[in-house]
């Protein structure tokens, strides 16, 4: 009797939930929903809430990060238990209640009066802090989700090239968001801050655009960026956008995606109920599955968090940036790394996943540590901005291979179980970051937290030289034929 030859790893059929249509159109939903949660997200943490204490508030950098930690303290304990609760009820209802969550958050922010020198000031900056606990659960029900849905449906030689595409939804999110965060507050904040009508302001916004088509700029009606840095209503335009980005992110979760009952079925996968019950030996034995991913998340976002809340104050305070400057300084850097995200994305199926983690990080080093090794030798602005791309660039590497050996690595039942527990650590590492950071740009120097930040990335791009090996994916494919 022939043998019946073994399957290659590519030869496996892919696990898709619309086996009509290419894996791009499987995941274009999730990619939408990823733009606009990015956006919003990174609007929100990077672009508005950090002025809009420092500046607005008149709160200092030590006590802001103070209000950010609970967003990353909910991050880390949720989203463990959230991943496995989508591994248990599918990847949609997670993502939907993630995005509904954010939707309203921002807009209770606002009406949220702050006076420091008020009796009632440290019991609303708590309340600012369970608010960003709250956002901080939202993020923690979507982001494991989503990554888990591409995992689920596209095929294992094509999710590094998935990956790319989500992180180039991702990129444009953070490109964007600091222009935009800016230009809505500085066209818009005037109505809120009283300096303006609703009129007056159209008309200026009107003025303004006309005169950049003719190539000069008409007499402001109200000088928007000089009020930006001491006007706390002058950021509310922002909270908006925010809110509406979220809600079209949930409007595309409860429309665009598949349930877990359709994947399955697409799959021709069978339904087991000993498979829906998680139980702790289930998840310690998903986590023996990437303890290495678990220590280099850990380290290298404590990294990221040095400087994550921080880097449009320093560009205000060091270089005397106004908000919109701001954002067109990082856009162009960032749109051309996510133009080569997709690319490069392939370039981790073809090449391999675990290379491409390796060089990536490599990169991420040196770009962090270009900041302030420039900054030192007065190349500020220009040297600030080739270093944020080189560490762009080795993010955009370093991650989609990342994320896809992370799905790759783990069982379809676990997926969710196993990405939420990496992201328990980046948000763990984050959390320290965050804190670590703020004291050291108040306390040392404004330059202190791109140290730390260089230092911890360097470790952790050496754990990942030490550790991630192309045999342990092999494994996993062997296993998976077999």
């Amino acid at each position: 009797m022939n043998s019946v030859p073994t399957p290659s790893p590519d030869e496996i059929p892919p696990y898709t939930a619309t086996p009509l249509r290419s894996w791009v159109m499987a995941i274009l939903p999730v990619c939408l929903i990823a733009l606009c949660a990015e956006l919003a997200t990174a609007i929100l943490n990077n672009s508005t809430l950090p002025v809009y204490y420092n500046k607005g508030l008149k709160i200092g950098t030590d006590v802001m990060t103070l209000i950010t930690i609970p967003f990353f303290i909910s991050e880390a304990l949720f989203k463990s238990p959230l991943g496995v609760l989508a591994d248990k009820f599918g990847r949609k209802p997670l993502m939907l209640a993630g995005s509904l969550v954010t939707v309203f958050t921002p807009l209770i922010l606002m009406a949220i009066h702050y006076d420091g020198a008020a009796a009632t000031a440290v019991a609303v900056i708590i309340c600012f802090g369970f608010l960003r606990l709250l956002d901080g659960l939202g993020g923690a029900a979507l982001w494991p989700s989503l990554f888990a849905y591409v995992g689920d449906t596209v095929p294992e030689n094509k999710r590094g090239a998935a990956m790319g595409l989500l992180n180039v939804t991702y990129m444009v999110g953070l490109a964007l968001s600091f222009l935009i965060g800016g230009a809505v507050d500085d066209a818009f904040g005037p109505i809120f801050t009283g300096d303006a009508s609703v009129g007056q302001q159209m008309r200026h916004v009107g003025h303004a655009i006309i005169g950049h088509w003719r190539h000069h700029a008409p007499a402001p009606v109200v000088d928007a960026v000089t009020q930006a840095v001491s006007q706390p209503g002058h950021y509310f335009p922002s909270f908006y956008l925010a809110s509406v980005l979220f809600a079209v992110a949930a409007i595309l979760c409860a429309t665009g995606l598949h349930s877990k009952a359709e994947i399955r079925a697409a799959a021709q996968t069978e339904h087991h109920e000993e498979e829906e019950h998680i139980t702790w030996a289930r998840f310690v034995q998903a986590m023996r599955a990437v303890p290495q991913f678990l220590a280099i998340a850990f380290v290298t976002f404590a990294g990221i968090g040095c400087i994550a809340q921080l880097v449009k104050i320093f560009a205000m305070d060091e270089f005397h940036l106004t908000e919109k400057a701001v954002g067109v300084m990082a856009l162009w850097p960032i749109l051309i790394i996510g133009c080569l995200a997709l690319p490069v994305g392939h370039l981790s199926d073809y090449w391999g996943k675990t290379q491409c983690v390796r060089l990536g990080f490599v990169l991420c080093a040196i770009g962090l540590w270009g900041m302030p090794i420039l900054y030192s030798l007065h190349v500020r602005e220009i040297g600030f901005i080739g270093s944020a791309a080189v560490m762009g660039l080795g993010f955009v590497l370093a991650f989609p291979a990342w994320n896809a050996l992370l799905t790759t690595l783990a069982d379809a039942d676990k997926r969710g179980t196993v990405i939420g527990a990496v992201a328990t650590a980046q948000g763990v590492g984050v959390l320290l970051g965050v804190s670590t950071g703020g004291i050291l740009y108040k306390h040392v120097s404004h330059i202190a937290p791109f140290v730390a930040a260089a230092s911890l990335v360097t470790i952790g791009m050496l754990l990942s030289l030490l550790t991630i090996r192309e045999s342990q994916l092999k494994a996993c494919r062997q296993k998976t034929v077999l």
